[in-house]
């Protein structure tokens, strides 16, 4: 898999909360708790977070400017579109 870039919080960063929310914002992919965070995220290889978690790759068709989230790992997948 071709290495791509993804901002994680510290939270995913740290793996101590799973990927609930993925968003997808002009071609920028982002892999989050889904809480509130006030840092800067850290980007990381999209493939590091896959690895950890292989559910996430349900989710790599995601269209450009639309956001993905779920309640827990393995749970299914509310897409909408980002405004």
């Amino acid at each position: 898999m071709k290495e791509i870039p993804a901002y994680v919080c510290s939270h995913i960063f740290d793996n101590t909360k799973p990927v609930l929310l993925v968003a997808k914002e002009d071609g920028d992919w982002q892999f989050l708790c889904g809480e509130e965070h006030d840092e800067i995220p850290i980007v990381v290889g999209i493939n590091h977070i896959i690895e950890r978690d292989n559910t996430l790759v349900d989710i790599l068709n995601l269209k450009d400017n639309h956001e993905a989230e779920r309640k827990k790992v393995g749970g299914k997948w509310k897409i909408n579109k980002i405004k």
